[in-house]
């Protein structure tokens, strides 16, 4: 019966004369979210759900499916709470300024100021990145409450 929370190596384990147990590769193994890992790598972090970013239906926050550089994109109300999935873009940037923004209906309404999300994809007919989808926050502390994450608990143990 082989057991699971055993590391890989266990039958490298010997007692030494102490009847202390010692492990070959002397190396301690720490378990996170389960896993008997060394310690976890930036490709593994990526995998653990962090991929979704949160856009809330507040008041003060917009979207545009049709960015124009000359900056004469109408940003719409955010209607429904939504999740970003940040993998299936290339590129993503910030700014500032004044933007035209709409009503719930599209028609235009007034300019704006505030911080925007540029999420950018590559378009491999032209050979180059576009702007695909922007948002709005008219509201400075909106963007920082919605990307909060608490961070991952501490690990709860070692194996030796």
């Amino acid at each position: 019966m082989e057991n699971s929370f055993l590391p890989q190596n266990a039958h490298m384990l010997h007692s030494n004369n102490n009847n202390q147990c010692m492990q070959e590769s002397c190396k301690k193994r720490k378990l996170y979210n389960g896993i008997d890992m060394e310690s976890p790598s930036s490709e593994d972090l990526g995998k653990a759900g962090r991929t979704f970013l949160p856009i809330s239906a507040d008041a003060g926050v917009y979207q545009t499916d049709e960015w124009k550089p000359s900056g004469t994109a109408m940003f719409h109300p955010v209607l429904q709470d939504q999740y970003i999935n940040i993998k299936k873009f290339d590129k993503i940037s910030a700014g500032q300024g004044s933007f035209y923004t709409a009503d719930r209906s599209g028609n235009y309404s007034k300019n704006l100021t505030g911080n925007v999300l540029h999420l950018w994809r590559y378009d491999k007919q032209e050979k180059k990145l576009f702007i695909s989808q922007s948002f709005l926050f008219t509201n400075f502390q909106t963007p920082l409450v919605q990307s909060f994450t608490p961070p991952p608990p501490a690990p709860r143990g070692h194996l030796i």
